[in-house]
């Protein structure tokens, strides 16, 4: 199996850089937190056998540009535009669509802005924070954003730790895991505040008629009984749960693609 390498001009500014492996129908993964494609090479190489799998650095992460308007580079209304464009550009009317974390809620809103271009969707764990219950006591993620302001890359490694499993960047290769580090200021200064403060838009999505699956870690997000519980309610869903923590395409790549793949199947 050949990885094939390839820049995606998404505007005249941006360019975005994209991966595509395999044969079959078209499945694209959206990664959340510091957008690397490389948060999926494992798991991409491992379903290439059936589908052809296209990943990408999402907008100002690592081997993509990040435009010249620096109040549009982190919008999700954007990251959106990005997704559908990437579809056009590898030649396809449309695509099966994976996104996880702050990439489910990219995926929710390319559904909402674009249901033409995907075919079917699998959005897992989406932080969709704007939609919890107000809370008395400590938020546990205000001392990461305080150490963020001094010092990005120490607060992303106890930002990924507290998201997904313990060893979760043991799984990686050191140039993913160095592309993710170097990726720790956009994360901070530019994408949290749009990925906190995203609210779905539960009739246009119900109106794209884009079928959806929600899926759930057995070990997520502790708050993604609630917010996959709104989508379950709003859209007519039901959770399907998989195995590992928020991040298992990091640290238990085999077993994730091979939960992922019937559901992917499902939905060509």
């Amino acid at each position: 199996m050949k990885t094939q390498e390839h820049s995606v001009t998404r505007t005249p500014a941006i360019d975005l850089y994209c991966e595509v492996r395999g044969e079959g129908p078209a499945v694209v993964l959206i990664p959340g937190a510091t957008g690397d494609a490389g948060h999926f090479t494992k798991s991409a190489d491992i379903l290439s056998d059936e589908f052809t799998v296209i990943t990408y650095d999402r907008r100002g992460n690592s081997r993509s540009t990040q435009g010249a308007d620096n109040d549009d580079v982190a919008t999700i209304r954007a990251q959106a535009d990005d997704a559908a464009s990437l579809i056009a550009a590898c030649g396809l009317d449309r695509a099966v669509v994976f996104g996880t974390s702050g990439g489910a809620i990219i995926t929710l809103e390319l559904i909402t802005r674009h249901p033409d271009v995907v075919r079917g969707a699998v959005v897992h764990e989406p932080p969709l924070i704007s939609l919890l219950p107000q809370q008395d006591g400590p938020d546990p993620l205000e001392d990461v954003f305080k150490l963020a302001a001094a010092d990005p890359r120490a607060a992303l490694e106890v930002f990924i730790k507290l998201n997904s499993s313990p060893t979760a960047l043991d799984g990686l290769d050191a140039a993913t895991r160095d592309r993710m580090f170097n990726n720790a200021e956009q994360l901070f200064s530019k994408e949290v505040k749009s990925f906190l403060t995203y609210q779905p838009n539960a009739d246009a999505l119900r109106r794209s008629m884009v079928p959806l699956t929600l899926l759930r870690s057995a070990n997520g997000l502790p708050f993604a009984p609630v917010t996959n519980g709104w989508l379950e309610s709003n859209l007519g869903l039901e959770e399907k749960i998989i195995g590992g923590h928020h991040a298992p395409y990091f640290d238990t790549a085999k077993t994730f693609a091979e939960e992922l793949r019937p559901y992917l199947r499902a939905l060509i």
